[in-house]
């Protein structure tokens, strides 16, 4: 299941039919299958397969609202939870904690992910083809779920496959009337609704607000339709509930909403043979995410390039410039030969400081309460007007800069736990009284800064604090570097937003550091800086990846690092 944040949306299209009248709507965060319920899974659950398409991954289909409903209760009878329908008078008691139908409200909320436009990937038709199967790709059957692109909330097959029931009845008028918080539908009626199209749907038919209700009924017929299937949903448990963890996500069982920032595009910036700052990093920690029980728990969000206006926030006008040409040239290196580039550099790191920007969004319009960005190129050796240190953009100052101005919030802190000095941020904010910057790395090392006496300039005179180590260092040297100087530092700062440089070349496994931080160091490390930002400021933090190049270790420490803000 997708753990999905609760929030406000327009429900409905001014432009779709009579019933789909746009009313803004709040829903409550809960839990959602990522896919329709397959013929293997109803099976296991309910002892038969009515399905006409038979396959193990397919969605089960001809079924009624009735069979739907009866294996919610199944499923929950289970896992131990308590079942949610009365079978002789098909209420459903919302209150209690197992599976039920999701309302309309939250399968269009779920469906949408945020989005505002037809369909969640936009408004043209012709992509369609990629994220669903309907009348003009399916060969005229259900196909396999999980075949087409997911939508931004990782959610699949909520365009087309199988119409999925809701538990609401039909009512043509009902958004003119319901409530705005967590609606459930009319009372009674005649019909149940279904959403999302099916396999044999036209394209308007799988739009994200439209309303499908033509079926007799489900107490009138003996069988139910091959268009017809379902996915449960949840509720999300309380914060200290020790109920089951549904399908394994969200380990820490608390309501703490995680982004996570990732596209494929940021394999696209290619580096040298051999470079330790490789695409295989980001494949690593995907692959580690996937094959554990965190992935599916995140919000995923996916990055818009940064605009030139918040580069120059941080860059000169002209090295983003030269930047942008020396790709175009495919010069192969960037100012240093620390720094090789490719064909499509330049728009990867603009995607790369654009994904920390849509986090920091996300995380200002409540969407999420904390962000783990996943790019590459990294940043924090990134200097006004030059490239060092595998950096070209330095995403993390760009991302306080445009917390200042887009926000407007005051003061920023910054952890950078990365095994070397981020002179870049650094200089940036060395005489800035509203941005704290704590650095902890080997010293002496790469780039050769960040020694204790590099305290900041003018009003920004200790808003620099560097903690520099020795090598071989490991978890009880940082934890007390953090516990004794970060805390009481960070406390007194205050700080409306925490921005974390998160490099785990630290790792005692890594190709390049001399360090001997384990996994469960960056853990502790974690949630020292969650508790400051939960004290502060309301939990506000985006994490943003830098180093980190032995693949297991890094793909280890993102988890530990990951699971801790989820908890």
């Amino acid at each position: 299941m997708v753990l999905v944040p609760g929030g406000r949306f327009m429900m409905g299209d001014a432009k779709g039919q009579i019933d789909e009248k746009p009313h803004e709507v709040h829903v409550s965060s809960f839990y959602i299958d990522k896919y329709p319920v397959t013929q293997e899974e109803y099976q296991k659950v309910m002892g038969n397969n009515p399905s006409r398409w038979k396959g193990t991954k397919n969605p089960v289909e001809q079924i009624r609202w009735s069979d739907a409903v009866r294996y919610c209760n199944a499923r929950s009878r289970l896992e131990g939870l308590q079942p949610c329908y009365d079978l002789e008078t098909w209420e459903c008691d919302f209150k209690t904690n197992g599976y039920r139908l999701p309302t309309e409200a939250e399968w269009e909320y779920a469906c949408r992910a945020g989005t505002e436009t037809g369909y969640s990937f936009g408004r043209n038709e012709l992509e369609l083809k990629r994220h669903a199967w309907f009348e003009d790709n399916s060969h005229g059957r259900p196909q396999p779920v999980g075949q087409k692109a997911p939508n931004p909330w990782g959610l699949c097959d909520m365009h087309g496959n199988v119409w999925e029931w809701c538990n609401d009845f039909y009512q043509v008028d009902y958004y003119q009337q319901s409530p705005k918080e967590d609606p459930k539908g009319p009372k009674t009626g005649d019909n149940k609704v279904v959403r999302g199209g099916a396999w044999n749907s036209s394209a308007a038919s799988c739009r994200s607000s439209y309303r499908y209700n033509e079926d007799p009924g489900y107490t009138d017929v003996c069988f139910g339709y091959d268009i017809y299937g379902f996915r449960c949903v949840r509720k999300e448990p309380d914060r200290m509930s020790t109920e089951p963890n549904p399908a394994g996500n969200n380990p820490a069982g608390t309501n703490s909403r995680t982004g996570f920032v990732y596209d494929d595009a940021y394999l696209d910036h290619k580096t040298t043979p051999g470079h330790p700052e490789a695409p295989q990093r980001l494949v690593a920690i995907l692959d580690r995410l996937k094959n554990s029980n965190v992935y599916a728990g995140l919000q995923k969000l996916g990055p818009s390039p940064a605009s030139e206006e918040w580069l120059i926030a941080v860059h000169t006008r002209e090295y983003v410039e030269r930047v942008r040409q020396s790709c175009d040239t495919n010069a192969g290196y960037l100012d240093s030969l620390d720094v090789p580039i490719s064909a499509r550099s330049y728009e990867v790191a603009l995607l790369a400081a654009g994904g920390v920007l849509g986090a920091v969004d996300a995380v200002m319009e409540g969407k999420i309460t904390n962000a783990f960005c996943a790019v590459r190129p990294p940043g924090h050796h990134a200097m006004e007007d030059r490239a060092m240190g595998f950096c070209i953009f330095n995403n993390v100052a760009i991302g306080a800069r445009y917390i200042r101005k887009k926000w407007n919030l005051s003061k920023i802190l910054i952890v950078d736990w990365d095994v070397h000095h981020g002179n870049g941020t650094q200089a940036e904010f060395y005489d800035d009284p509203n941005v704290l910057y704590f650095s902890v790395h080997q010293y002496p090392f790469y780039p050769g800064s960040g020694s204790e006496q590099e305290k900041g300039d003018g009003e920004g005179l200790n808003k620099n604090i560097n903690m520099p180590l020795p090598a071989g260092s490991g978890d009880g040297d940082y934890l007390r570097v953090f516990r004794e100087k970060l805390e009481p530092a960070a406390l007194a700062f205050s700080p409306d937003f925490v921005l974390v440089s998160a490099g785990f070349d630290a790792h005692k496994d890594d190709l390049l550091g001399g360090m001997r931080v384990t996994e469960h160091g960056f853990a502790e490390l974690t949630r020292i800086v969650k508790a400051i930002a939960e004290k502060c400021c309301e939990g506000r933090l985006v994490s943003v990846l830098e180093g980190g190049y032995g693949l297991e270790g890094l793909a280890a420490s993102v988890e530990a690092h990951i699971r801790v803000l989820m908890g």
